[in-house]
C-alpha cells in the first residue's frame, strides 16, 4: 500500500465546478480517479455508501463506458478492488485511515485523488482527524462568489424538487436555506479557507477560481494537472476543456427582492473576500452591488 495516497485532495464546495473537473481529469492517461466520485471518506466515513447500487460492479453501457474512459481500457481488476475496499469501509463505523489510503491502491503508478464537496464542510477537528492521510497530498479549492453559489445550490434542488413541490424562488425558502446550520459550512467561503488553512499551513492550500475556468477553462484545467503532478501531454481527446454537462441546465429565477435580500445577507462575506481573495474577491462585491 502506498502510504503517500491520494495525491490529491479538492475540497469543493459544491456547485464551483467538481464534477467539470472529475470529467476533465479521467481524460488523462497517468490519472485514475474513483469508481465513485464524490468519496466523502474523510467527513464522515461510508456509513451513506453501504448498499448502494454503485458498490458492486454494474455492466450497463453508460456504467462500462465510463469504467474504460476511468481505467484507460477494458480492464475491470481495479474497480474490483476498489470495490472490495470500499465495501469493507462501509461495513465497519471505525475511522480506518489505512483503508481510505487503501482506495487509491488501484492507481498503481498513475497520479490518484479525491474529489469530495463536502470537505468544504469539514470541522476543525474533522480535518485534524484526517491530517495523516493528507501528509504528502495536494489539498485544493475551487473558490466561486459565493452568491453565485449558492444560487447554484438551491436552483440543483429546485430542479430536482429536493424538498417537494413548493416555489423554491420565495423569500421564506431562501432564507431556511440561508440559515441551515450544515450549509452555512457551505456557504461562507472564507470560513473553509481559514478551518483548512489552520489546519494544514496557508501555503499548504491551493485555490483557485471557478471565474477562470469559465473564461479560461484550458489554462485552468493545465494549471490543475500540473498542480496535481500529472503530464498534460498524456491528456486523451474526446473532451474538451470548455466542456460542461451541467452548463445547459437552466436555473429558476427568484424575484427581484429575494436576489436583494440575498445579496444583504452576504454583504460581509464578501467583504471577506475580498481581503482574502484580492482581486476575485473584490470583482464578487463589484458585481453583488449592481
Amino acid at each position: 500500500m502506498n502510504a503517500h495516497r491520494p495525491n490529491f485532495i479538492c475540497i469543493g464546495p459544491k456547485r464551483s465546478a467538481t464534477t467539470w473537473l472529475a470529467d476533465q481529469l479521467k481524460f488523462h492517461r497517468d490519472i485514475w480517479l474513483p469508481p465513485i466520485q464524490e468519496l466523502s471518506y474523510l467527513s464522515g466515513g461510508f456509513p451513506a455508501h453501504a448498499d448502494k447500487p454503485y458498490m458492486t460492479m454494474r455492466w450497463t453501457r453508460w456504467e462500462i463506458t465510463k469504467r474504460i474512459i476511468r481505467n484507460k481500457g477494458p480492464g475491470i481488476a481495479a474497480d474490483r478492488a476498489f470495490l472490495r475496499t470500499a465495501r469493507q469501509l462501509a461495513a465497519d463505523p471505525a475511522f480506518d485511515l489505512d483503508g481510505y489510503r487503501a482506495l487509491f491502491g488501484p492507481a498503481g503508478s498513475r497520479v490518484t485523488g479525491d474529489i469530495s464537496p463536502m470537505y468544504a464542510s469539514m470541522t476543525a477537528a474533522e480535518i485534524a482527524q484526517a491530517l495523516p492521510a493528507l501528509a504528502e497530498a495536494r489539498v485544493f479549492l475551487l473558490a466561486r462568489n459565493p452568491i453565485d453559489r449558492f444560487w447554484s445550490e438551491l436552483s440543483m434542488h429546485a430542479r430536482k424538487q429536493t424538498f417537494g413541490t413548493i416555489d423554491y424562488g420565495t423569500y421564506e425558502v431562501a432564507r431556511a436555506f440561508f440559515d441551515d446550520p450544515e450549509r452555512q459550512k457551505q456557504h461562507f467561503l472564507s470560513g473553509i479557507v481559514e478551518r483548512w488553512r489552520d489546519a494544514i499551513g496557508a501555503n499548504k492550500l491551493g485555490i483557485l477560481y471557478f471565474d477562470d475556468i469559465v473564461t479560461h477553462p484550458e489554462r485552468t484545467l493545465r494549471q490543475i494537472v500540473h498542480m496535481i503532478g500529472a503530464d498534460w501531454s498524456k491528456r486523451l481527446p474526446g473532451l474538451a476543456p470548455d466542456r460542461n454537462r451541467k452548463q445547459a441546465r437552466v436555473a429558476f429565477t427568484p424575484s427581484p427582492g429575494v436576489r436583494d435580500a440575498v445579496r444583504g445577507w452576504f454583504s460581509d462575506e464578501l467583504d471577506r473576500c475580498a481581503a482574502l481573495f484580492g482581486t476575485h474577491g473584490v470583482a464578487w462585491r463589484e458585481r453583488s452591488a449592481c
